[in-house]
């Protein structure tokens, strides 16, 4: 199994990585990928960039070093209400978005309160896929999560990185792999990146998605082409949402 497109990783502008876009595309293009998202937090992170920096996406070139670069982020949902850190102003000019709870943001609550986030966040139709679901500090409801997932053609995550840094990850991915199969949503496989040697770095993740026997036509990843008609659904969606 292969991933083509690497939908999560970091640059320095996240205040915590360690590694330019440029770096990264070099790594990246080193390793063979054909594309991968710039996914840098949302500034209520500590340390990241005011959003005003993604202003200067439709400067970037489509391509670096022969690798794709798809615009994005990973904006923190910041109350248990969805919200994001992110205008809808900036967030416009993203091809990807992310939304994560994270501890330095939004401290957990209870199993409702979380999953009552994330759903929240799911509805914003700006947003594509939760980032690490899988993080045990974030008591989910997760057939709940994956039924309005599937209702509305959004992602989960399958976060390599979560697996050597969240303790109790793999457990949660296997609770909620076999649901998204079930109620047949796509899941984003990656990095989660924060140094440019670490780009690409799928192993752990696929080897949990060849375990639970996971379709490999629900990995909207695998291949740039069927990323890319994801990308095609987005602008459906947001085209729809703009006329109403």
């Amino acid at each position: 199994m292969n991933i083509e497109v690497d939908t999560h990783t970091h640059t320095v502008l996240s205040g915590h990585a360690h590694s330019t876009l440029l770096e990264n595309a070099a790594a990246a293009a080193k390793l063979g990928l054909k594309g991968f998202v710039l996914s840098d937090h949302g500034p209520k992170l500590p340390g990241a960039c005011p959003e005003f920096n993604l202003g200067t996406y439709p400067y970037l070139p489509d391509y670096i070093e022969g690798v794709r670069v798809y615009p994005g982020i990973e904006a923190n949902i910041i109350d248990f209400s969805g919200s994001i850190d992110v205008s809808e102003k900036y967030i416009a000019l993203t091809d990807y978005a992310i939304a994560g709870l994270h501890e330095v943001v939004l401290k957990p609550g209870t199993k409702a309160q979380n999953t009552e986030a994330v759903l929240a966040a799911l509805s914003n139709p700006y947003i594509d896929v939760i980032a690490h679901p899988d993080n045990p500090k974030y008591e989910l409801d997760y057939e709940t999560i994956v039924k309005e997932a599937a209702k509305l053609g959004k992602l989960l995550e399958v976060n390599n990185h979560s697996f050597s840094y969240r303790k109790g990850g793999i457990e949660n991915v296997a609770v909620y792999l076999p649901l998204c199969k079930t109620y047949g949503v796509r899941v984003a496989v990656s990095s989660d990146a924060h140094f440019a040697l670490n780009m690409g770095s799928h192993a752990l993740a696929l080897r949990v998605i060849e375990e639970q026997s996971f379709p490999q036509e629900l990995i909207v990843n695998a291949t740039m082409d069927r990323f890319d008609g994801y990308l095609s659904e987005r602008k459906s969606r947001l085209a729809r949402m703009n006329k109403i």
